[in-house]
Formats: structure tokens, C-alpha cells, sequence
């Protein structure tokens, strides 16, 4: 059976998943939401089986209808990789990526390794979305994203990490604080001082909320906020601590107007930051070399705790 003849009848039924719905899939193809149906019910009635499960409102897929988006997947992006390649022969070095990255990652740092590569590669072409860890994971799983960013994911059965870099949880201060000087600081110690959080939304709090259940003592911040640049200033005008990894304030560390003291919990030592793409997913040339632009940057950076990378 060739399926590239019914390559736009898959498309409808790619969108419908993708969306949930026929009404947001026919929004995005700008055509009649009866149109969507129609093809998706000539595919069924051509393969002979049902790839939507019928009686639902939202969209959920038969194990048939997974297995074509899965193919419909893989054909868009071997597509790609075979035009990006056959740009780089012809001496036609250009492209567009995709990234989707936590907020932690919005920093000086991170935007010098953009600068970088873009003036290397001025042909090439960046959409950065900056979402929570669960919306870059799904933004990666379902190629609307050739690479994601991330602190410290769960295992994710259709992910890869390509790069990971240890990132321990500290506790920032500033430098005139008595904090400052300890070696290191438990969780408990913090009831003590005037403490703003990343709120609810960041992995951060997934990771300090069954310490505090282990601990007995919950962390009562004067503040949480989803803006780390707040979290930053806050700690700047000294109005208190804050706990974020070391990324988020590289420049303000490397400048000496922030400190940042480790946590005695060993779970919070072992964390870290990942470079994630779709497992399976082959990546366009322009992408692959964004890649490693970033390790090779990431271990400059830190060079006391390199990148390990798993490709």
C-alpha cells in the first residue's frame, strides 16, 4: 500500500489529534470542520479500519490510527533531514529551528550561545518558545520542536537526552549576607529567613516538596512568582534567599553579586539540566550544529561539572 497518496487525508487526522478537536484542526488548516471529517472517514473507509475511537468529544486515537501519526511523523522529519542535506551539498547552508526551553534557560548565558551560532550561521532561522518542562517535553514529543530544554525530567519513554549538565539546587544569597559563608544549608535552616520561590508551575518545587514532607516543616515563602528574574532581584535588593539552580544566575555569580551556597540534601545535589530531542527522531543538519554549539559552550561554562553527553 503506497501511503504517500493519502498524504493530506493524514495530515487532517495528524492535526485533529495534535488539536483534540475537529473544530481546532480545521481552524489551523483554515478549511470547513465537515471537511476534516470527510477525510479522515475516507481514510478509515480506503485502509479499512477505524483509526478514531467513535462516541468521544475530545479526539483519542485507535492503536491504528497511532501507528499512521507515527508514520506521518517519522516521513516529516526524514523529509527534512534529507532537504537540509541536500541544501549542505549544494552549498546552501540554511534552515530554521525550533527550540523549546524552560525559563531558567533565559539568560546572558544562554543568549550568548545563540549569538554565537547565529553570526556562524546568518542563513539560519531560531523560534524559541520559552513553556513550562511538561509543555517543552510535549512540544519535543510531538515534533513541533527539534530540541528541548529542561531541568531535571522524569523519564520520558518517547524522549532522549542528548546533553545533560549537573545542576545543583543552592540557595542564593547576597554576598553581604551571613549565609553567604556557610558551607552549606538545610532546608530546615530556612525558617529562619525571608525566602521567595519559583511558584507551583516549575520543577523546582516538584523537587523541594517531598523534602519538606521528609523534613516535617514546610517552606513558607514571602513570595512565589513565575518570573526567575524577580526571584533574582529580589535576593539583589536583599530582601532575602532564594533557591534556583546555577544557570539561572551564572553572570550574577561569575560577577559577584550573588552567592550560591549548597543544599546538605542529596537529592538536591544530583540535579540537573537536560538538552532533549523525540526519540527516533533524526535532526536536520542546521539543528545537529546548534547541538553542539551548545555542548561545546555548556562546557566552557562549566567546566567544573562538564556536559555528559549521550549521543
Amino acid at each position: 500500500m503506497n501511503l504517500g497518496q493519502y498524504e493530506r487525508h493524514i495530515q487532517y487526522l495528524f492535526e485533529a489529534a495534535r488539536t483534540g478537536t475537529m473544530r481546532a484542526a480545521s481552524e489551523r488548516l483554515n478549511v470547513a470542520t465537515s471537511s476534516i471529517s470527510r477525510q479522515i472517514a475516507f481514510l478509515e473507509a480506503e485502509l479499512g479500519t477505524p483509526l478514531l475511537e467513535r462516541g468521544r468529544r475530545s479526539i483519542k486515537l485507535t492503536e491504528a490510527g497511532e501507528l499512521l501519526i507515527r508514520y506521518y511523523r517519522e516521513k516529516q522529519a526524514h523529509d527534512e533531514v534529507y532537504i537540509s542535506e541536500l541544501q549542505e551539498l549544494r552549498g546552501n547552508r540554511s534552515g530554521h529551528i525550533i527550540l523549546a526551553i524552560g525559563e531558567g534557560f533565559v539568560s546572558p548565558l544562554f543568549s550568548r550561545i545563540l549569538h554565537q551560532f547565529t553570526d556562524l550561521h546568518s542563513n539560519i532561522s531560531l523560534s524559541i518558545n520559552i513553556e513550562s518542562s511538561n509543555k517543552v517535553l510535549q512540544l519535543v514529543r510531538d515534533d513541533e520542536a527539534h530540541i528541548g530544554m529542561v531541568f531535571h525530567s522524569p523519564p520520558d519513554p518517547k524522549i532522549r537526552t542528548v546533553i545533560t549538565v549537573p545542576q545543583p539546587l543552592k540557595v542564593i544569597v547576597h554576598p553581604d549576607d551571613p549565609m553567604a559563608q556557610r558551607a552549606s544549608i538545610k532546608l530546615s535552616d530556612l525558617a529562619e529567613y525571608r525566602l521567595a520561590l519559583p511558584d507551583q508551575s516549575f520543577r523546582i518545587r516538584e523537587m523541594l516538596s517531598p523534602l519538606e514532607m521528609q523534613a516535617g516543616e514546610r517552606l513558607s515563602p514571602i513570595m512565589t512568582t513565575n518570573s526567575l528574574a524577580l526571584l533574582k532581584q529580589f535576593v539583589k535588593d536583599r530582601q532575602g534567599v532564594s533557591i534556583l539552580s546555577e544557570i539561572v544566575v551564572f553572570d550574577e555569580l561569575a560577577k559577584g553579586e550573588l552567592i550560591a551556597v549548597p543544599l546538605d540534601h542529596l537529592e538536591l545535589q544530583t540535579t540537573k539540566f537536560q538538552i532533549v530531542t523525540r526519540l527516533g527522531r533524526l535532526l536536520p543538519i542546521p539543528a545537529s550544529n546548534l547541538l553542539k554549539t551548545i555542548e561545546t559552550n555548556l562546557r566552557a561554562a562549566f567546566r567544573n561539572q562538564p556536559a555528559k553527553n549521550t549521543i
